[in-house]
């Protein structure tokens, strides 16, 4: 490849890396084509990009980046999943192991919103993993339930406070 073009990629890789909240190593090596045809359907289904890159490209893009951590992660057989939603990309992987029935690690590395997570023992935490954006929302509907729970209890004790003055001024 020419040295302009390679540099041009490699600057495309580096600014994709920079605007995507979640990324995953995966080596893929064993699957059949009908397999690999399989997950590339269902990731774009999910709006997942995924991507067979050189490991000695993608070093290239990362260096002097926060992904430098990868590095210790290219080696074999390499391919890139992103995602901007944190946990699809997870989930893909294990129905896929498990439908496939397939017992070798798929997942080398996974880093999502500034931080690592290494190998397929991090698969079920993945699974489970919030966005940000989805814990604030879950924090603003706790604060909406405990708002609306505070101004019943407040009006409850409010019209009971009337009824025993309107009492007690009767008497």
């Amino acid at each position: 490849m020419i040295k302009t073009k390679k540099n041009k990629l490699i600057n495309l890789i580096s600014s994709y890396l920079f605007k995507t909240k979640s990324i995953y190593l995966v080596n893929l090596s064993g699957l059949t084509s009908n397999q690999i045809f399989d997950l590339r359907k269902n990731c774009y289904k999910h709006k997942i990009k995924l991507k067979f890159i050189k490991n000695t490209l993608l070093k290239k893009s990362i260096r002097n980046s926060k992904f430098e951590i990868f590095n210790k992660f290219l080696k074999g057989p390499t391919t890139l999943m992103t995602s901007n939603n944190v946990n699809v990309p997870a989930l893909i992987i294990n129905n896929y192991k498990k439908k496939f029935s397939l017992k070798k690690e798929y997942l080398k590395a996974a880093f999502i919103e500034d931080i690592l997570y290494s190998g397929d023992s991090q698969l079920k935490t993945l699974i489970t993993l919030k966005s940000k954006n989805e814990l604030l929302l879950d924090i603003i509907f706790y604060l909406k339930f405990e708002l609306i729970n505070f101004f019943f209890n407040l009006k409850k004790n409010f019209n009971l406070l009337i009824y025993s003055l309107v009492k007690k001024k009767i008497n």
